[in-house]
């Protein structure tokens, strides 16, 4: 296990995979110590090795949204493997397919391909199937139940996490959290792999599920949501059990869902920390209907809008007017399955197996055909940054 932990942390931080390994190697510097170190003492961790790593790639360069609240499909961590965490893109790379704007206003993910807001196509190779996308800053990522990659505008891609989908980006698409066993780490992701900026101890059991400017949200899907206090590490999460759902992040907090007070029902809430736990701040839309256990939807970028589908058709509600006890619901029929998602702060994206439906908070929608050789399965992706070219 340790042979295997250290070839993978020597592949996570190695070069670009078109750039062969430098001369000086400073995964083999860490190796070397943590060797010499485990002699000395009877045990060796892995965050002894992370916290090595923090320092050697501190100048490194730099490598949220959507984050179902469901537990995670993935087992318990399973630690690095060699295989899974090579910075090399899998198989050979096909340049990408250049094409025409798509009309969509995101990206579409169709099967393991990536088609772009401008037409081309790009692989999601190397991580089995694929379960989730995020279009970030400089890329895209993605993961299946093998591995979480970053896939760069040229078609070639670079392992960040091994298997575990136990992970979350911020809002910006700039931050990753992800657990291995109990301890979580956070990094900046981009086209060279991970630059770690922390680790923290957390419960077994638990995974990120939100990623604000100082704290990462955890939940165990059982006693509710907390956080870590990245600035006080040391300190375990609260979970409070009267929140049964995350939304997003909306400035400073969240949003999220709690339980009614002597009722049964879900209330909208505006969410931030207090005495260590997460507590509403606001809360309203109890009669709305709101569901603890949906991962479809979510927060629009701004965060004043939620949305959510339901059936045949998908919800909108304006979350500032709901807290307030008020009923700003607009309805946009869209039948399928097709998850919306957000293309900017007033149009959700959605549709069916033949079309797109592009509905606005102002109750007016739009179809747009698929591409020519989209499959039934595809499905929009959240963008946590606005395309440096402004598409």
């Amino acid at each position: 296990m340790t042979t295997m932990l250290e070839d993978s942390l020597r592949d996570m931080f190695a070069a670009r995979v078109d750039t062969p390994p430098a001369a000086d190697d400073p995964a083999g510097t860490v190796i070397r110590r943590g060797r010499v170190a485990r002699r000395r003492r009877a045990v060796g961790s892995l965050v002894a090795v992370a916290a090595a790593l923090v320092l050697v790639t501190a100048g490194a360069a730099s490598l949220g949204g959507g984050w179902p609240p469901d537990r995670p499909t993935a087992g318990p961590a399973a630690g690095f493997d060699v295989d899974s965490l090579a910075e090399v893109t899998v198989g050979p790379v096909p340049p990408p397919v250049p094409g025409r704007d798509t009309g969509v206003g995101l990206d579409i993910r169709s099967g393991d391909q990536l088609w772009t807001t401008d037409g081309r196509r790009l692989s999601l190779a190397g991580v089995g199937e694929v379960t989730r996308v995020y279009r970030v800053p400089g890329g895209w990522v993605y993961s299946g139940a093998k591995q979480v990659r970053f896939l760069r505008p040229d078609g070639t891609s670079v392992a960040l996490s091994g298997e575990d989908d136990r992970w979350a980006l911020s809002t910006d698409g700039d931050r990753l959290a992800f657990q291995l066993d109990t301890t979580l780490y956070i990094a900046r992701v981009g086209a060279t792999g991970l630059a770690l900026m922390d680790h923290v101890e957390v419960p077994a059991g638990t995974w990120p599920v939100a990623v604000t400017a100082d704290r990462v949200v955890v939940s165990d899907g059982s006693r509710g949501y907390g956080f870590v206090d990245l600035a006080q590490p040391g300190r375990q999460p609260t979970r409070n059990p009267d929140v049964t759902a995350i939304y997003g992040v909306r400035g400073d907090g969240l949003v999220g869902l709690v339980r009614e007070k002597s009722g049964t029902r879900r209330c909208l809430a505006s969410l931030a920390p207090n005495s260590g736990k997460l507590q509403p701040v606001r809360k309203g839309g109890c009669g709305l209907g709101l569901r603890a256990e949906t991962s479809d939807g979510g927060l629009a970028p701004d965060g004043h809008w939620l949305a959510e589908r339901r059936g045949t058709e998908v919800v909108l509600i304006e979350v500032d007017r709901a807290l307030d006890g008020g009923n700003g619901v607009v309805s946009c029929p869209a039948a399928g399955a097709v998850p919306p998602v957000w293309a900017d702060d007033r149009t959700v994206v959605t549709g069916d197996d033949e079309q797109v439906v592009r509905c606005r908070t102002d109750g007016t929608e739009e179809i747009v055909p698929l591409p020519d050789g989209v499959s039934a399965d595809w499905q929009p992706v959240p963008r946590l940054t606005a395309p440096a070219d402004g598409r």
